[in-house]
């Protein structure tokens, strides 16, 4: 694995989502409380992007089924309870969920140096 150039730290704003791309990997990088998080833009619900996810309490949220994942360790909060934001009613998210156990978002190592963020990618 090596550390590539992801972005300028300046771009990296606490509770945006900021999409590059390195090495073949679609990287979303935002900041919780100050420190750079990065994962991989697939929710591991549909592979959809969480590029437009709503950021709250340090955890994203799909725009599309309404998965959710603190975004610093990757761990699942909640599986597939929307559909594009619209909540649906408990006996509803096995459905929504198409037979898929819920996941992690798959976690990219960053690191801050000298005003850039670099990702440590295969």
């Amino acid at each position: 694995m090596s550390l590539i150039e992801v972005a300028r730290s300046a771009e990296i704003i606490e509770g945006i989502v900021r999409i590059s791309s390195a090495a073949g990997h679609n990287v979303a990088i935002t900041r919780v409380n100050g420190t750079v998080c990065a994962f991989e833009n697939k929710c591991p619900h549909m592979g959809l992007s969480l590029a437009r996810g709503k950021i709250s309490g340090g955890a994203i949220t799909c725009p599309f089924h309404g998965s959710r994942f603190d975004i610093c360790s990757g761990k699942n909060l909640a599986w597939a309870s929307s559909v594009l934001g619209a909540k649906m009613p408990g006996w509803s998210h096995k459905v929504l969920a198409v037979g898929k156990p819920p996941a992690d978002l798959k976690i990219i190592a960053v690191t801050e140096q000298d005003g850039w963020v670099f990702a440590k990618l295969p």
